[in-house]
């Protein structure tokens, strides 16, 4: 893989496209993002290990509010509904995860601040981005599911939110799932049914 992608990240860099991204933005952060269970893991690890206790029980409030709202809901509708991520920090809009974020935050950048402000005010709205952000993020995603299957583990994906809730509510839910269990089913990703989407609404 990095012999066959190495012309690809030369012309990137060649490229040098302008990335709007930076710390505090956060306009992003209503997307609903879908997790393998090894990223779940470890953005849980790194949260238990970076925050004190005070912040890691905020972020539990924020995560079990959200989840009231928008549990299995439809990703657009639930974008609509600005639910905010619970890893984001209130007051600086910071990601309190970022180094351990999964693939579907690193891979998701934009060209265009006003973009991912006006999405982010009355969604959906198109945001520029650049072409090889999404075919890098489908390579680690692909890569990802092809070490799982041959590890003999799931490819399931999770909805963020709810798979943090489960991973802290089930009792040594790694080691279960390391040992083939299949864990917390209820925060399994949204899967599309013939139902149309919600009308927008003010």
């Amino acid at each position: 893989m990095d012999t066959e992608m190495s012309p690809v990240f030369a012309g990137m860099a060649n490229t040098a496209t302008p990335i709007a991204c930076a710390k505090g933005c956060g306009s992003c952060c209503t997307l609903t993002v879908e997790v393998s269970a090894d990223e779940l893991f470890a953005l849980v690890n790194y949260l238990e290990q970076t925050l004190d206790e005070t912040a890691l029980a905020a972020l539990k409030t924020r995560a079990l509010k959200n989840d009231a709202i928008g549990h299995g809901m439809e990703p657009l509708a639930r974008h609509r509904k600005r639910l905010v991520c619970p890893v984001q920090d209130p007051a600086t809009k910071a990601c309190l995860g970022h180094a351990a974020r999964p693939n579907p935050c690193q891979g998701y950048v934009s060209v265009s601040l006003p973009d991912c402000e006006a999405d982010h005010a009355n969604p959906p709205q198109r945001v520029e981005r650049p072409a090889m952000s999404g075919i890098l993020t489908d390579l680690v995603g692909g890569c990802r599911d092809q070490a799982l299957a041959s590890a003999g583990m799931p490819k399931t994906r999770f909805e963020l939110t709810a798979g943090l809730l489960a991973a802290w509510r089930e009792p040594d839910a790694e080691g279960r799932w390391l040992a083939g269990e299949d864990i917390f089913p209820d925060a399994k990703a949204y899967v599309a049914t013939n139902q149309s989407i919600p009308p927008k609404t003010d």
